[in-house]
């Protein structure tokens, strides 16, 4: 067994399991979060696509670590709100650290 460092300061997870969530676009929205933050933060922002949340009844769910806040009803056109957000939360935790 091996210890090593978490490099991400912000780790998001889009719900993505089953038909509940694809049908609202989760697949997308993960993709395009995730090709983000590698292309733009170089790893501070890890995007992963989560297992069930239990919190997509309407849409997408978004649970973000470590403020421990969900996004709930997230659909892909929700995407450039969702860019800003990160970016105000990665800068929030910037700043304490």
């Amino acid at each position: 067994m091996k210890e090593t460092a978490i490099r991400s300061t912000l780790e998001v997870y889009v719900c993505n399991f089953g038909k509940s969530c694809s049908k609202f676009g989760s697949p997308e929205l993960a993709d395009g979060l995730k090709k983000w933050a590698k292309e733009e933060h170089q790893g501070a922002i890890k995007v992963v696509r989560s297992g069930c949340l239990g919190q997509c009844d309407d849409a997408v769910a978004v649970a973000c670590y470590p403020e421990r806040k969900f996004i709930l009803g997230a659909r892909p056109n929700d995407f450039e709100e969702l860019k800003k957000g990160l970016v105000e939360a990665l800068e929030k935790l910037d700043s304490i650290n």
